[in-house]
């Protein structure tokens, strides 16, 4: 049985999920720093959304990725590529905007590509394989994991074999959704082997229900070859596993994992800790198990954002009307798959018609397109909606690539041009300076303030004249 290896995404989906991504790069470079040197097999540092992050705050994001190789100690970089952006500045991502952007992440330090293609396009998959390893770097090919009577083991069976067929290097079955349970993970793998030609698996899930701990540890037990999860402060809830709680388990259970350096993994989480606690960044929690994402099917930052505004409007109780919503919606639609570019937009849609609003009044980008036909032909029962807002004539054209590179970089990152490059420092505060800090920031509104305590005596006085 094959000995499982461990890849780190707190940089990534786990900030993300726990933190709505507000982590800058200055934030997270003490922690690459002990991650780098905790020996796992891969660090994820840029995906679709830290790329929307980056861009929203006037980060450059491959800025983001040399300043973190700089700090990995050689530790193997990983990135996540969409080949349907979400942004709406291109609807696919192929060709000349894909190699150029390939090219600058192999430039920037990263060494394996996650490719996504949520319409599992496998031409375009083949096409995005040999894209990326023309550019040098590894192509894992994802397997989106749908829960549903229609997705077979023999259905994954085949698509194993199909992406096989495209040169992936490696497979990773990606259950953004977290909706895997123990007893689905025997005979899916089983069935994966079998069409992957020999190929290393890669496991990805998330905690939305709570089994994610267990899935993850069956999958260890069943000799997956990779396995996704983060440091502690931005595991569970709608984010991966917890590195600790595996490795602490695996042990326990005697499971093949090669386990990293956890004295090291420790310094990364109370380097991680130091920042949530300086910012003010939410702790993560588990989520207790609920029935609900199998029914919205959301994946993790997704659903993180929809309860989040649920627990706005006071309707955390309305949690599987939504769900319903969404459902609902996807049928009306034509069943596009929930995930980026589509999930966001039904999740939001959904929003909306819970808030009483006229269904379809208005209708999101992503789900306009959809309906107009630019992501391929589709069947729903939505006529007179989809005659309203017209087809697009010929979704297929090509897009008027620009000429220099980094511009061609702003349009697979969704921006008019890339933030310029930025001298990159965070400090962490002492207890004493975080303290002074905050006085400072209140005193305007005070005569005096004095603070006194063992060792301590803070005396601030507005000086009179």
């Amino acid at each position: 049985m094959s000995t499982t290896t461990l890849v780190d995404v707190s940089l990534t989906d786990g900030q993300t999920t726990v933190w709505s991504g507000a982590a800058s790069t200055a934030m997270l470079q003490r922690t690459m720093i002990s991650l780098g040197h905790a020996r796992l097999a891969a660090i994820e540092v840029l995906s679709p959304a830290v790329v929307a992050q980056c861009i929203s705050r006037d980060e450059n994001p491959l800025q983001r990725v040399a300043a973190l190789r700089e700090r990995a100690n050689g530790t193997p970089l990983r990135a996540t590529v969409n080949l349907r952006p979400a942004h709406g500045y291109l609807d696919m991502l192929a060709g000349e905007a894909l190699d150029t952007w390939l090219r600058l992440l192999a430039k920037s330090g990263v060494s394996e590509v996650v490719l996504i293609d949520p319409l599992l396009d496998l031409s375009r998959m083949g096409d995005a394989v040999q894209k990326t390893q023309a550019n040098g770097l590894t192509a894992i090919a994802a397997l989106p994991y749908i829960d549903d009577y229609e997705h077979s083991n023999a259905w994954y069976a085949a698509c194993a074999a199909q992406l096989a067929r495209t040169g992936a290097q490696r497979i990773m079955l990606r259950d953004e959704a977290g909706l895997l349970h123990v007893d689905r993970l025997p005979d899916l793998l089983s069935a994966l082997r079998s069409g992957a030609d020999g190929r290393p698996l890669d496991l990805h899930t998330r905690c939305h229900t709570g089994l994610g701990p267990q899935v993850a540890l069956e999958a260890i037990r069943l000799g997956v070859d990779r396995l996704d999860a983060a440091l502690p402060g931005v595991a569970n809830g709608a984010s991966v596993p917890s590195l600790p709680l595996l490795i602490r388990s695996a042990a326990l259970l005697e499971l093949p994992l090669q386990s990293p350096d956890q004295d090291r993994l420790k310094e990364a989480q109370a380097q991680l800790a130091a920042v949530a606690d300086q910012e003010g960044f939410a702790d993560s929690l588990p989520w207790a198990f609920d029935l609900a994402p199998y029914e919205h099917q959301l994946p993790g930052e997704i659903a993180a954002q929809a309860m989040q505004a649920l627990r706005e409007r006071g309707r955390l109780a309305d949690v599987f009307e939504f769900s319903r919503e969404c459902t609902r919606i996807r049928q009306e639609l034509g069943h596009p798959p929930m995930l980026q570019p589509f999930a966001q937009a039904i999740a939001q849609q959904a929003l909306e018609h819970l808030d009483a609003r006229p269904r379809f009044a208005t209708l999101q980008p992503a789900l306009r397109r959809w309906l107009q036909g630019c992501y391929g032909p589709v069947n729903t029962s939505l006529i007179s909606l989809q005659q309203r807002i017209g087809a697009v004539a010929n979704p297929c054209r090509p897009v008027n690539v620009p000429a220099t590179e980094e511009a061609l970089a702003a349009l697979v990152c969704g921006c008019p041009a890339l933030p310029p490059l930025q001298k990159l420092h965070y400090d962490v505060r002492t207890p004493e300076q975080a303290l002074t800090h905050g006085l400072l920031q209140r005193w305007p509104d005070y005569t005096v303030l004095s603070v006194t305590g063992p060792g301590l005596s803070i005396h601030l006085e507005h000086s009179k004249g």
